[in-house]
């Protein structure tokens, strides 16, 4: 018995997230009870299975729910069986929306994945997730609940919704890391390829993206410096950003940060287009200041996904 217990228990294990089913690296249709949806997901890295296998952006959508979650980029260097905490914290947003029973109330569905987080530190006893946020899994989460027509938004994973835009706000951290990164570019007059080869920008402001983790989910911090983010530590009720609309709308964007503006048109197209255009006018974010460019061999500066529902 005392052989078959550990066996057991493994099996149980929370790491053993539910399998994923999504399409990567094309623009792929599904047809649900009261809509159409398109949807499109790849790695910054570009198409390919290991690529995928990496990808820290998810999305969820079902009957009742359309999601899209941000796996955050890992700061700590540490990994988990291999994978790095951003991939973490996506998988387990998408375990706890493949198991979320209808008009679950955005109370119980933090509630649920705060569960599932600390049955995943559980496993991992060798770190204080409480007292050393740097190493926590870290993610941003939208989500639209069908059954009570209501957006609700942790960190800054964004919704255009009947064309009004939702959500599409910076936290203060990021602005002035991002300033900080490009004004060290600036003044060591950095050529476009020594940026994309050694961002020396962004190994300048790494400290304090570190140090960030400590105004996350806190709030004994700064007021100005405070951000809400899902891993598995308490969100303040009031910090939640939620919208309520009094009937379905008629289309629904959710998309990541990897996307950083709207196009005109609602389509993964005219999405990947004004993408492209941002590649090519401003790669390393120097335009529109960001805490990280595009680096060497990759496709584009983050992971993206996007989720487009129309209503019949």
């Amino acid at each position: 018995m005392k052989k078959v217990l550990p066996l057991i228990l493994a099996m149980l294990a929370p790491a053993a997230f539910a399998a994923d089913d999504l399409v990567y690296d094309k623009a792929t249709q599904q047809t649900l009870k009261n809509g159409e949806l398109t949807y499109f997901l790849q790695s910054k890295n570009g198409a390919g299975e290991k690529n995928n296998a990496v990808c820290e952006d998810g999305l969820f959508f079902n009957d009742h729910y359309l999601a899209v979650f941000d796996g955050a980029t890992d700061k700590s260097g540490k990994t988990y069986d291999g994978k790095k905490g951003g991939r973490v914290s996506r998988d387990i947003i998408q375990s706890v929306f493949q198991q979320l029973p209808p008009n679950t109330v955005k109370e119980e569905v933090l509630a649920k994945i705060n569960q599932k987080y600390q049955e995943f530190y559980a496993q991992n006893r060798d770190v204080d997730f409480e007292k050393n946020p740097l190493f926590r899994p870290t993610a941003t989460l939208i989500w639209y609940n069908f059954d009570n027509n209501q957006l609700v938004a942790i960190g800054d994973s964004k919704a255009r919704i009947d064309g009004v835009t939702y959500n599409d706000g910076e936290k203060m951290v990021d602005i002035l890391n991002s300033a900080l990164r490009v004004k060290v570019i600036e003044e060591l007059k950095l050529t476009e390829q020594e940026i994309a080869e050694n961002d020396l920008g962004r190994f300048y402001i790494m400290p304090l993206l570190q140090k960030q983790s400590e105004f996350q989910n806190n709030p004994e911090a700064p007021k100005g410096f405070q951000f809400w983010a899902i891993d598995g530590f308490n969100i303040p009720a009031e910090e939640l950003r939620v919208w309520n609309f009094d009937k379905t709308p008629k289309l629904i964007e959710l998309s990541s940060d990897g996307y950083e503006s709207y196009p005109q048109e609602a389509t993964i197209t005219a999405y990947e287009k004004e993408l492209e255009k941002l590649l090519k006018d401003d790669p390393l974010r120097i335009k529109n200041p960001s805490t990280k460019g595009l680096s060497k061999g990759n496709y584009s500066f983050d992971d993206r996904a996007v989720l487009i529902y129309t209503a019949k």
